[in-house]
Formats: C-alpha cells, structure tokens, sequence
C-alpha cells in the first residue's frame, strides 16, 4: 500500500485534472489523503465528489494551518508501507507512482526519486527539460554520497529540494516533520529525509508536471519573512550537515546563490533599508571572505 498525501489549498481550476492523475494510475493500490486546508474556493466539493466515486480516497478538512500542517497530518494518518505527496496544482504522469515503487523495490532503495516538467500557466505552454532519451537509474548507496548529491541535484533543477515526484519508505518520516508556521517549509525538511536514507535511487524520467506561472504561488511570494526563514533553514542546514562530518562545500554555494537571490528580491520590494537587507548582506560578507581580498 503506498499512501498518496495531497494538500489542497483554493485550487479548484487545477484539482480535478491533479486527483485524476493519481487515481488512473498504472499502480492502484493506494490510499489518497486529501487534506483541505480550509479552502474558499470550490476545491472541497471537487474533493467530496471524486471521494464518493472511488473508495481508496480520504477526505480530511482543516481550519487553514498551512501546507506543513496538512502534510503532518497526512503523515499521521498515512497507513501504507510508503508514502509520496502530490501537490494539487500539479498532476503525475499515467506510469509515474508504477515506475518509482519499481524501482525503489529493484534497488532495494529507500527513495526513489523522478524528474518533472513544466506547463506555464500564463503562456499555456509545456516546457520540456526531460527527454525520452535522457532516461538513466542512477543508485547512491552511502550517506557521503547521498548528502553530496543533494546540493548536486539542487544546482541542477527541483528534483531533489521538494516532497513531490518521490517515493519514500514510511519509516524515514518517523522522527521528521514539516515545520510549522514556516515559509520554504521544504527547505527545512527534505535534506534530513535523504540524510535518513541509506540507498537513494533517481530515476532521469519526467513523472511529475510542475504547473508555474501560478500569481498566487509561493515561489511568486516574497517578504522579509520568508527570506528570515530560508537563511534560518540554511544556518540549519549548513549547521546539521558540518555536525554530522560531511562535506558542506556544495552547499555553502547554494547557500550564497539563495542569499544573493534574497537580496536582489528584498531590493525589487524596497527593502534595501530593512534590518532584514542588512542581515543577509552581513551573511554573504562573511561567506564570501570578503576581508581576505
């Protein structure tokens, strides 16, 4: 049994297509958890409908916590050997749950990770960036390896930095969660997933499409706020990884690449005066050793 946790938040132009993905899946024996964080929208009568018509999907609704609380939530009530997330905005490939348990099974893996593409929700265009031959199963089977290839990956593309297009043993969630009342909650929590792994399989296969555009998109939001918490999350990350005696050199750059981008976003939002300004800007001094010049 694999347990599909889906959080829905004011998506109703996207959530039909998003749950139809998961339910004509190749593989079937599921449990899909939909987890209404409090939407306005028509999203709970789209949940409630598809929920009556097909019994492996549980419907859940919550005062509006977030998504961290409501893929908690779908944690703690997920009973399967293994879970994945789908976000519902997004929808899967036909094959996408089929290819990443077989996988995860034939590797003996503890994850098994897909690639995605895009559709621009503006342009009403499909941006391909994975190729039918670019497909390769590549194994990690040591934690040295594994905390290498999370900054790796990150410089690449999202493969590897969220929840979605990954199917994940139940058991490396046990002592992990979302955090709560954070921003870039993803940020916080992925990178101590893999680091519970001991063999990580990736498989170079577009499974997941990722809908961009969205105005109302996280990834469109900024504020002092959010950029407070990603440097919290990477003085984490940085801090946990050094801890553990693994090498950070890969993820010190990505930390300076997020710091100068948090920059330039706090300087589009006329922020340049903020104490929030100040205090990245005295991080990527330091980082970047600029007294040794």
């Amino acid at each position: 049994l694999i347990s599909v946790i889906v959080p829905v938040y004011n998506v109703a132009p996207y959530l039909e297509l998003a749950l139809n993905s998961i339910r004509y899946q190749s593989y079937q024996n599921l449990e899909i958890i939909l987890i209404n964080d409090g939407s306005t929208d028509d999203s709970e009568s789209i949940c409630k409908d598809i929920a009556s018509q097909d019994e492996r999907f549980r419907y859940i609704y919550q005062e509006n916590m977030g998504a961290s609380v409501a893929r908690n939530r779908g944690l703690d009530l997920a009973s399967g050997e293994y879970i994945t997330f789908v976000d519902s905005d997004d929808w899967l490939d036909t094959s996408a749950i089929e290819i990443l348990y077989r996988n995860l099974k034939k590797y003996d893996a503890d994850i098994a990770s897909g690639n995605y593409n895009m559709y621009d929700d503006v342009s009403q265009e499909f941006h391909f960036k994975v190729l039918e031959g670019d497909y390769s199963e590549r194994l990690y089977d040591n934690r040295e390896d594994i905390v290498k290839q999370i900054a790796e990956q990150e410089m690449r593309d999202m493969a590897w930095s969220g929840p979605v297009m990954k199917l994940f043993k139940r058991e490396l969630f046990d002592g992990v969660r979302f955090p709560v009342g954070k921003s870039v909650e993803d940020t916080f929590t992925m990178y101590k997933v893999f680091i519970e792994a001991k063999r990580v399989i990736h498989i170079e296969k577009a499974i997941y499409w990722y809908r961009i555009g969205r105005e109302s998109s996280l990834n469109n939001l900024w504020s002092e706020k959010r950029v407070i918490d990603e440097m919290m999350a990477w003085d984490e990350r940085i801090a946990l990884i050094s801890m553990l005696g693994y090498d950070i050199l890969g993820h010190s750059f990505l930390y300076r690449c997020r710091a100068t981008h948090a920059l330039e976003k706090l300087e589009e939002a006329g922020l340049r005066e903020s104490e929030t300004y100040r205090r990245v800007q005295e991080k990527l001094y330091i980082l970047s050793r600029e007294w040794e010049k």
